[in-house]
């Protein structure tokens, strides 16, 4: 007799298994084994054994062996031979692939057979055998005389071994399983027969077909059938889907199965190709009780997926998304295929999930980003998530602007290599103004969203105290930053001055003095570049603005918390060389030509008037800024409330908020 290295076959078995897979292996056998004894009242048991323990305060003991027992044919001599023969091809006919048994061992620590069978003379006789662990199959074999008055077969799967487990719960338990052969019980080839999973001790059994008959939490909701063109053979191949609707589904989804000779092969989420199938569906129960929800399960069969189902049936000799000169009919190709005739079967609810998106969509383009309005026409709205978050829809937007930007980039390319091309070019000329239309809009939106914001923090917190200075200061300018690390998308100081926005260098709150004697660093300091033409030459000045901040509502200042003062100390330590240009090389040069403009935000309350008149600054016609040359300062002076501010950016800004609708 030949030898087969039963452990190296059992360390070599690389498929997609699990606890379940060796059970499931067991109870087909026994549908076959009934169907092969045409009886009409076939049963299967599944039994499970726990560990003996000594009390329940850790719960129910966990399943150590499971005995799986049928009254089909029986281990006769033809079937005996088959389970002794490795890659035996007695079921091929089926679907049989003569490996299943060894997932018995990969599982469990001991296989032992028990059956009753009749002979070549119509005799029963009890054959009884263990599933070997080294070179041979079947070992200690026994066949003996039995009162038995019908054939059986018992397998008894002993000690699991420890790195595997079952779930606790019997009910757990037999939804796994029936999840693995859902599809033998509504099968146009095999009869099912009455499945029963029980506990050894009698004290709870379930059976399986109850859950289609009897409680109804699985219902077969329809057929199809679909061709798909094989271009080897230049045919058509058919298939044909199951669709169930199941009403346990946990945490669950809608899935697609794609099955081998009734067995299920492969899974797949049915949101893959359909996004409204992520969540699930709900069914109104009858006189008015509460509603169901249900998952849906679609399995998928046909002649060429069981003659292309793997040996360990984890997956299929085709390929997944590429054909190849072997198969070309893929397993995306019949997964896309089967959602589409899924969809169908479902259309009233996937079209009220689609218009429930698409009006998701919508509203948040329109609430949030009003400048992507012209990119809504090209968004594929049926490859979004169902429910999608606010970052994903940003993110198949931003998709649909890019491919635009590079559509309009290649056909630039093509207008201007192409002399007679110029019939194109206001075309092309039209689709970059509305991408740069959608750039302004989102830059615009911002504007508002800073403006609403520094709206609130000039409002009193809810301890009736005022926002802190650094928090605005924040705002308009990242304090310990400056423009290099900074871009000018990201701060506000348009809030200031919009000819700030591209200042040459900016600091806030950012160490550029270079003697220990110094003031301090400003709230913020700005460097500018300006060009002058006279006779055709560029001659330079720098341009030098200060600004700080004062809380708001803040009354308590000291005489030597004059911020005016402060702006003049500032100014004197820069001139006397205490301060340095932003790469440290040298002093910040100027002289008594350069221009420097200092400015204070607070709040004008009576003190800070003081300080504005003091400085002979005049008031201007709102009553809500001062504004004057500083002659011992040599600088023009601004000192402009918080309510200025936020008012005049709000109307400088004010026609664009109208033009998107944001007001």
């Amino acid at each position: 007799m030949s030898r087969i290295n039963i452990q190296g076959t059992i360390d070599n078995i690389k498929s997609k298994s699990n606890v379940y897979t060796p059970i499931v292996e067991g109870i087909v056998n026994s549908i076959h084994a009934i169907n092969g004894k045409n009886s009409k009242d076939g049963k299967i048991e599944v039994i499970l054994f726990r560990e003996q323990t000594l009390g329940h305060e850790f719960g129910k003991p966990n399943v150590q062996s499971i005995h799986i027992k049928d009254n089909g044919l029986g281990f006769n001599r033809e079937n005996r031979d088959s389970f002794d023969t490795f890659y035996s091809n007695l079921k091929k006919g089926i679907g049989g692939k003569g490996f299943g048994r060894f997932m018995f061992a990969k599982y469990f620590g001991d296989v032992y057979v028990d059956s009753v069978f009749r002979d070549e003379n119509g005799i029963l006789n009890c054959r009884k055998f263990r599933f070997g662990k080294e070179y041979e199959i079947i070992v200690d074999e026994k066949i003996e005389k039995t009162n038995s008055k019908d054939t059986y077969s018992l397998i008894k799967l002993e000690n699991l071994k420890p790195i595997h487990s079952f779930e606790k719960n019997i009910e757990t338990i037999s939804k796994k399983l029936l999840d693995k052969l859902l599809i033998f019980f509504v099968s146009d080839t095999v009869k099912c027969p009455t499945i029963v999973l029980r506990e050894a001790d009698g004290s709870q059994q379930i059976v399986l077909n109850d859950y289609l008959n009897t409680s109804q939490l699985i219902t077969l909701h329809g057929e199809r059938s679909f061709s798909l063109k094989n271009h080897q053979s230049d045919t058509d191949t058919e298939f044909k889907i199951k669709v169930f609707k199941i009403y346990y589904p946990g945490s669950q989804k809608s899935r697609i199965s794609l099955t081998g000779h009734n067995r299920e092969v492969t899974e797949t989420a049915l949101h893959k190709y359909i996004p409204e199938f992520e969540d699930d569906f709900f069914d109104e129960n009858q006189e008015g009780q509460p509603k169901r929800n249900y998952i849906i399960k679609t399995y998928v069969l046909g002649d060429y997926l069981d003659e292309n189902v793997s040996l360990e049936r984890e997956g299929f000799d085709f390929a997944k998304d590429v054909p190849t000169m072997y198969h070309s009919i893929t397993q995306v190709e019949i997964e896309q295929k089967a959602a589409e005739l899924t969809k169908g079967c479902f259309d009233d609810d996937i079209k009220t999930r689609f218009e429930s998106k698409k009006q998701q969509v919508q509203e948040y383009v329109t609430t949030s980003a009003p400048w992507h309005k012209s990119y809504l026409n090209e968004l594929d709205i049926s490859t979004i998530p169902f429910n999608p978050s606010t970052e994903v829809l940003e993110s198949e937007l931003q998709k649909v602007k890019f491919k635009k930007e590079q559509e309009t980039k290649r056909e630039f390319r093509r207008i201007f290599n192409d002399p007679h091309a110029n019939g194109s070019l206001a075309n092309a000329i039209s689709k970059i103004s509305e991408i740069g239309k959608s750039d302004l809009a989102h830059y615009v939106f911002n504007r508002k969203t800073i403006l609403d914001a520094l709206g609130r923090l000039l409002e009193r917190r809810d301890d009736g105290k005022a926002e802190l200075e650094r928090y605005i200061h924040h705002l308009i300018f990242p304090m310990g930053s400056d423009s290099q690390k900074v871009n000018y998308e990201d701060h506000n100081l348009w809030l200031l001055d919009e000819r700030l926005v591209f200042s040459e260098y900016i600091a806030s709150d950012r160490k550029i003095s270079a003697k220990k004697d110094a003031l301090g660093e400003p709230d913020l300091i700005v460097f500018d570049q300006k060009a002058s033409f006279r006779n055709g030459d560029n001659d330079f000045s720098n341009p030098l603005t200060i600004f700080e901040f004062k809380r708001p509502k803040r009354k308590d200042y000291s005489e030597a918390e004059d911020p005016i003062l402060q702006l003049g100390k500032y100014l004197k330590d820069i001139r006397a060389g205490k301060y340095e240009m932003p790469n440290g090389t040298e002093p910040i040069k100027i002289n008594d030509y350069t221009p420097v403009y200092g400015y204070v935000i607070a709040d004008l309350t009576e003190r800070m008037r003081e300080f504005a008149d003091k400085h002979q600054l005049t008031i201007s016609a709102d009553n809500d800024s001062y504004f004057g040359f500083h002659r011992g300062y040599d600088m023009y002076i601004e000192v402009i409330s918080f309510r200025k501010l936020l008012r005049d950016a709000i109307l400088r800004n004010k026609i664009f908020f109208k033009k998107l609708l944001l007001e």
